[in-house]
């Protein structure tokens, strides 16, 4: 006699017996107070022992109790890991058929924090403080509002703004938040509002395919106030338009491409990697996908070998670093980006090659040279000023020695327009 292997492989069975004889059965699990400091035990309704059993026969409970007017009363058999308080603590969370729908997206054989964890992570598609933790790795939402429910009140601001989501982000999302606790009918009534906002938006941009994934992600954005409507506008014409140049949210793009938040991150960081040894734009000459696979599954290869290739052609392109420990653009630009600013006073297109020439050489006269041909093309303010200053130095200051105008006083016109 087995249990399905639909469920996780530390499920306990307990059969409640009340004052009137009837029986109940509860799938019960526990998560470790390593997870979160108040601990978590908590119990799904199984309407059927034989629903849950195999072939072989029907599951036998793991324990009896009683249920009084003062808790429970073990009959027979005995709890793995949970006490006689922790049952009676233990919160209800539902009926059995929910973890079997769950079952489809962890391993056979999973414990109950697995599939913990995958209804979480679905519910945080639309509630995504709740995977919130902290420095040890503790879900410390989680152990605040679980603190909250056994005092039999919901969790105060004062509480709630001591969780890592709350210190991490904007005023307008911790308020959603709050909102969410105190009226979450009306919170998830607006959430459908928003989400047939956002499908009537893309069917009116001419998006064809309603890819459920994308519409929640999105629709979480804006719930949540990470997207103001201007985001969403750009969001919907890059999605029907892929060519337009602008960059999708991550989470955004992830379930556009039925692709993990971690797999998008993990690649955005091999950009960045890329970038910061080679300078920006250069990671678009590599194969990103494939590179963060073979991250992932040989490490050692990429750091010891795939790294150290990046290091030598930046010391190819920038000869003058050659045999130095200087093996990164990203080591070079922060000072060279200062001094074009102070030239220019613009920021420098760093993909341009007036750029490329100024971080090439050593000499200071010419990158100021480069630098100033740069501010010449754009008109920037601080060219005209230097321009109108080193005039100055060679005529004299407009009108110093003319009072009826002439030439100075067309020049005075020159340069102040």
């Amino acid at each position: 006699m087995a249990l399905l292997n639909t469920l996780p492989s530390d499920t306990q069975i307990v059969e409640e017996i009340d004052a009137n004889g009837n029986k109940a059965y509860y799938a019960v699990y526990s998560l470790s107070r390593d997870l979160i400091s108040e601990g978590l035990t908590y119990r799904y309704k199984v309407d059927d022992l034989k629903s849950i059993s195999d072939t072989t026969g029907v599951v036998k409970p793991d324990v009896v109790v009683n249920v009084t007017d003062d808790g429970i009363e073990v009959v027979s058999g005995s709890f793995d890991g949970i006490s006689e308080e922790d049952y009676n603590n233990s919160f209800y969370f539902g009926n059995v058929t929910q973890l079997s729908a769950i079952s489809g997206n962890v391993e056979v054989g999973a414990e109950s924090y697995d599939y913990l964890i995958e209804a979480l992570e679905q519910e945080s598609k639309y509630k995504p403080y709740l995977m919130s933790t902290d420095a040890k790795g503790r879900y410390d939402y989680l152990a605040v509002v679980i603190e909250a429910a056994l005092e039999g009140r919901t969790a105060r601001q004062s509480e709630l703004a001591q969780t890592t989501w709350w210190k991490t982000h904007t005023a307008t999302e911790r308020q959603e938040m709050l909102f969410a606790h105190q009226d979450p009918a009306t919170f998830s009534q607006r959430g459908i509002q928003k989400r047939e906002n956002i499908i009537s938006r893309m069917m009116e941009a001419g998006i064809t395919e309603l890819d459920p994934k994308v519409i929640d992600a999105i629709t979480q954005k804006y719930q949540y106030g990470t997207f103001t409507d201007d985001d969403i506008t750009k969001t919907l014409q890059k999605l029907a338009n892929p060519l337009i140049r602008y960059t999708l949210d991550p989470e955004v793009k992830a379930a556009l491409e039925g692709k993990t938040l971690e797999t998008i991150e993990l690649t955005r960081q091999m950009e960045n990697t890329i970038n910061s040894i080679l300078g920006p734009g250069i990671a678009d000459n590599y194969n990103l996908e494939q590179l963060t696979a073979d991250l992932q599954d040989n490490p050692t290869a990429f750091y010891q070998e795939f790294l150290p290739k990046l290091q030598d052609q930046f010391q190819a392109r920038f000869t003058q670093y050659k045999g130095t420990n200087v093996k990164g653009y990203e080591e070079i630009a922060p000072e060279f980006r200062r001094e074009w600013e102070n030239i220019t006073g613009a920021k420098p297109d760093e993909q341009s090659a007036q750029w490329n020439q100024f971080i090439a050489t050593n000499d200071v006269a010419e990158r100021k040279d480069i630098a100033f041909a740069a501010a010449a093309e754009t008109g920037s303010q601080t060219y005209r000023d230097q321009f109108k200053s080193d005039m100055e130095r060679v005529f004299g200051k407009a009108g110093a020695r003319s009072t009826g105008g002439g030439r100075f006083g067309l020049w005075a016109y020159l340069v102040d327009s």
